[in-house]
């Protein structure tokens, strides 16, 4: 048999058109941008996005915002599920925890993942066992009374708990939480006693605030009750004076040395694939520009905090050491 006639060895490349075809199709998805990639290997089913506090709170508000622009963008269904409690950390230990890395389960985490595990063990590293995939806000924590207390300002309020000890009821979104450490510092500076009482969240603490269960909160979600005249903000804690509220004082301007830092963000679990996490960036990224995020922020007076994955591990790098410091001041880390 000559060469000619012989058939082609099986290891031997076969050309044909279609062949041909199917070769330079594999080239152009080769030449595809890493973004493109990246989109088409996420979502391929629904997305769990975990909420640290309960229904009708700020998070609650702005998350379902996200996963409902994300989900008309990305074509797969994003659901919001509530998991409260442990001061807004529960949610992250369940992603922390989570096995399948595959960004189908992505969690909202505020600044008590910093917090509360120098205060209790919890089965997690917030460093180690988790993907920071974005920071994008902030909340703005405050002292408020109800609008028809006699406290007109912080001096007022300080003078009353100085001279009657453990008549004020202070809520907080929990024990160890950013609001729990403010009204521990205080009551350090003015020398009172305050009864700290401490909810799953902020929408339960507001309810009990608007019901006269409390009669002061220190929180991050009380601007809408201010806004619709249920209650008087006494002081900020922040670095400036923020600009709706001209005449209110910080925590700072009012002799408390205390600034309450509570970003919020957008986590996975570890060893998520770079790829899939920046298509999760991505399309969060591009919800912030939604009209009905953008009302909630203007809402709940909360920040408008971007941060890219790498900045926001940096941050959290950061605010891991100056949380504890916080806690050993205030007596909340245990001996």
């Amino acid at each position: 048999m000559n060469a000619a006639a012989r058939p082609p060895r099986r290891d031997a490349p076969v050309s044909s058109p279609r062949r041909r075809l199917a070769l330079g199709i594999a080239g152009l998805a080769a030449l595809a941008s890493p973004a493109v990639r990246a989109q088409a290997a996420w979502p391929t089913r629904t997305v769990t996005l975990l909420c640290p506090f309960p229904p009708g709170s700020a998070t609650d508000a702005i998350a379902r915002a996200l996963a409902a622009h994300v989900s008309r963008t990305v074509g797969q269904q994003v659901i919001v599920e509530n998991r409260p409690g442990a001061a807004g950390t529960v949610a992250a230990g369940v992603v922390a925890q989570s096995s399948n890395a595959d960004g189908h389960l992505i969690s909202i985490v505020p600044a008590t993942l910093f917090k509360v595990p120098h205060q209790q063990k919890v089965p997690y590293d917030p460093l180690k066992d988790l993907t920071y995939i974005m920071n994008f806000s902030g909340y703005t924590f405050a002292l408020v009374v109800p609008d028809a207390s006699p406290w007109r300002s912080f001096q007022d309020f300080a003078s009353f708990a100085k001279a009657n000890p453990g008549k004020v009821n202070l809520g907080s979104s929990g024990t160890g939480s950013t609001g729990h450490a403010a009204s521990i510092k205080v009551a350090q500076k003015i020398g009172a006693e305050i009864t700290h009482v401490p909810f799953k969240g902020g929408s339960e603490v507001l309810q009990a605030f608007v019901g006269g269960h409390i009669n002061a909160v220190i929180d991050g979600g009380w601007a809408q009750v201010e806004k619709q005249g249920k209650g008087r903000v006494l002081m900020v804690f922040t670095e400036k004076r923020i600009a709706r509220l001209p005449d209110v004082p910080t925590g700072v301007e009012s002799g408390i040395d205390h600034v309450a830092r509570s970003p919020i963000g957008l986590v996975g679990p570890r060893g998520m694939d770079p790829k899939v996490a920046r298509a999760i960036h991505d399309a969060f990224r591009a919800a912030l520009s939604d009209p009905a995020y953008q009302r909630h922020l203007e809402t709940f007076d909360l920040e408008d905090a971007y941060l890219s994955g790498e900045d926001y591990y940096r941050l959290a790098q950061r605010m891991w050491v100056e949380e504890r410091k916080v806690l050993e001041d205030v007596g909340l880390i245990p001996k």
